[in-house]
């Protein structure tokens, strides 16, 4: 009897089903799961981050034309600031025979988005055929407007006055000290690199405000060129 229960429980022990693996469950890992919920978090904290900064997509822009993957302030927005290398030339009005030739620089911080404070210091050379020529250099306060912006190109205004100290009087029988009231209207437009390139004119008016007994004064139409680049 014995033996004949050993016989038997080694045949149950030899036909038991097989255990070999099953197939995949389709339901998600625990480590699956884990990593969604990661990013999932992640997603959440930079959405957050970008609420609380306050970082607005249109106060950037990508600088494709460059290459550049880094994004870049957007031309004449709030708080942007560039310079200029500028060159004029001046004909007076009234005897266009006098003429004037500027070289110089020029700064711009805008106050509010396409608004600027743009302050420019030039050197100046006056032909004059009345008078001896004479040469100085002035400092102007102007504020430009860019009343018409787009990615590539704008179009601006710009006004104010300065000051202006010459060797010798400008008009002749003035003084060698003036006032310098202006306003015009300029276009700018892209070359690449964040760098603008820029014409404009104004009405340049030279006079010393009755500060000297005699005040001829001389108004001139003035057209200027220049390269405007990001501080």
């Amino acid at each position: 009897m014995i033996l004949e229960s050993v016989v038997l429980c080694s045949c149950s022990i030899i036909s038991a089903p097989d255990f070999s693996l099953a197939p995949t469950s389709s339901v998600p890992s625990a480590t699956d799961q884990f990593l969604a919920e990661e990013d999932a978090l992640l997603a959440s904290l930079h959405a957050q981050l970008n609420s609380e900064l306050h970082i607005s997509p249109a106060a950037f822009q990508d600088d494709t034309r460059t290459g550049s993957a880094e994004p870049v302030p957007t031309f004449a927005s709030e708080g942007s600031q560039r310079w200029s290398l500028l060159g004029g030339w001046g004909v007076d009005i009234k005897h266009d025979h006098d003429q004037e030739i500027a070289f110089g620089l020029k700064w711009e911080y805008f106050i509010v988005d396409t608004f600027a404070f743009a302050p420019e210091l030039k050197l100046f050379g006056f032909f004059q055929d009345d008078g001896g020529d004479a040469f100085g250099g002035g400092l102007d306060l102007l504020f430009a407007w860019h009343f018409v912006r787009h990615d590539t190109w704008s179009i601006y205004a710009d006004a104010g006055v300065g000051l202006l100290g010459t060797t010798d009087e400008v008009p002749p029988g003035g003084s060698e000290f003036n006032f310098t009231p202006q306003a015009g209207l300029g276009v700018t437009w892209d070359v690449g690199n964040n760098n603008r390139w820029f014409v404009g004119v104004r009405w340049h008016h030279i006079s010393n405000a009755g500060l000297y007994s005699d005040n001829p004064g001389r108004d001139s139409i003035y057209v200027y060129t220049g390269l405007n680049m990001p501080f």
